[in-house]
C-alpha cells in the first residue's frame, strides 16, 4: 500500500493531541488509559506498515504500474458478511442472545466465503502467470 502509513501518522498526531487535552481536562485514569491505547495502537499500526514496506509505506502518488492483474476487494461478498456479522454480535451483546448467534454464524459463513474467494484469486493468478510466461 503506497503512502499508507501517512493518514495513520496524521491521524496519530491528533489522537495525541486529543489525549493531552483530555488528560489535561479530565485527568480521570481510564479515559486517559483508552485514549493512550488508541495512540499507541494506531502508531502501531502506521509502523507496522512501515516495516512491512518501508519503500511504498511513506511515499506519496500512485503505485508503479504493474500489467500483473489484482484483485478488487470492494467486491467481495464475504467481506460484507463478516462486517454484518460482527455488527449483529456486537449488537446482540447489548439486546438479545439471538443477535449473538445469528451474528457468529454469519461471521462464519463469511470466512468460509472469504476464504473460497481468495482461493480462486489465487487460482486465477497462477492460471494467468503460466499462459503469459510462454
Amino acid at each position: 500500500m503506497r503512502g499508507g502509513a501517512i493518514p495513520l501518522l496524521i491521524w496519530a498526531l491528533l489522537l495525541s493531541v486529543l489525549f493531552a487535552i483530555n488528560l489535561i481536562w479530565t485527568g480521570k485514569a481510564l479515559d486517559a488509559a483508552m485514549a493512550g491505547f488508541a495512540v499507541t495502537a494506531t502508531v502501531g499500526t502506521a509502523l507496522a506498515l512501515v516495516t512491512g514496506r518501508p519503500r511504498d509505506a511513506l511515499r506519496r502518488g500512485p503505485p508503479q504500474p504493474s500489467a500483473e492483474p489484482r484483485a478488487i476487494p470492494t467486491a467481495s461478498y464475504g467481506a460484507v458478511l463478516l462486517a454484518v456479522g460482527v455488527a449483529a454480535t456486537l449488537f446482540g451483546f447489548a439486546f438479545g442472545h439471538f443477535f449473538v448467534y445469528f451474528g457468529a454464524g454469519l461471521v462464519i459463513v463469511s470466512l468460509g466465503i472469504i476464504a473460497r474467494e481468495e482461493c480462486a484469486q489465487r487460482r486465477a493468478l497462477r492460471r494467468w502467470r503460466e499462459e503469459h510466461r510462454s
